[in-house]
């Protein structure tokens, strides 16, 4: 008998999933497939890039408990008002941010494209429409058991 159900992912409940996203569609895949995997965990979504750089900010700065820090941003590279690689540059440019799993959401397989992201400090890629073992592989991948990524 094969089993239909998808192995639970194992993330600190307290990560915070950060989407940016301008598609409405690829956005509520990503979210339905990390509900696939079982991830339960809050997920955040922003339409443009400098609407996830201010939340970013704006955490960095807060004097609030940390408890619910965004762990981890899948980026779109192509949005309105900054791109995925001007979001990165100014990630990069912010020591409190640096610490961020990034993930850049492309529609290509670019090796060249890849490699200048990979070097904006993108440790992963996910490729659109996003799967559900392409995103299982990038979690196993990632130390997510730190309690404050976003201080330095």
């Amino acid at each position: 008998m094969i089993s239909n159900t998808v192995p639970t992912l194992e993330i600190p409940h307290a990560a915070v999933m950060l989407i940016a996203e301008d598609n409405d569609g690829h956005a509520a895949l990503i979210q339905r497939n990390l509900k696939r995997c079982g991830c339960t965990n809050t997920c955040l979504r922003f339409r443009d890039g400098q609407e996830v750089l201010d939340f970013l900010v704006k955490v960095s700065k807060s004097t609030v408990p940390k408890t619910m820090d965004p762990h981890i941003l899948f980026l779109d590279g192509c949005m309105p008002k900054m791109t995925g690689q001007e979001v990165l540059r100014h990630i990069q440019a912010r020591r409190a941010l640096q610490t961020i799993p990034l993930t850049i959401v492309t529609t290509t397989d670019d090796a060249q494209e890849l490699k200048f992201f990979q070097a904006l400090g993108c440790t992963h890629h996910l490729k659109k429409p996003v799967e559900i073992p392409a995103l299982r592989q990038i979690f196993m991948q990632w130390p997510l058991d730190h309690s404050s990524p976003t201080q330095g």
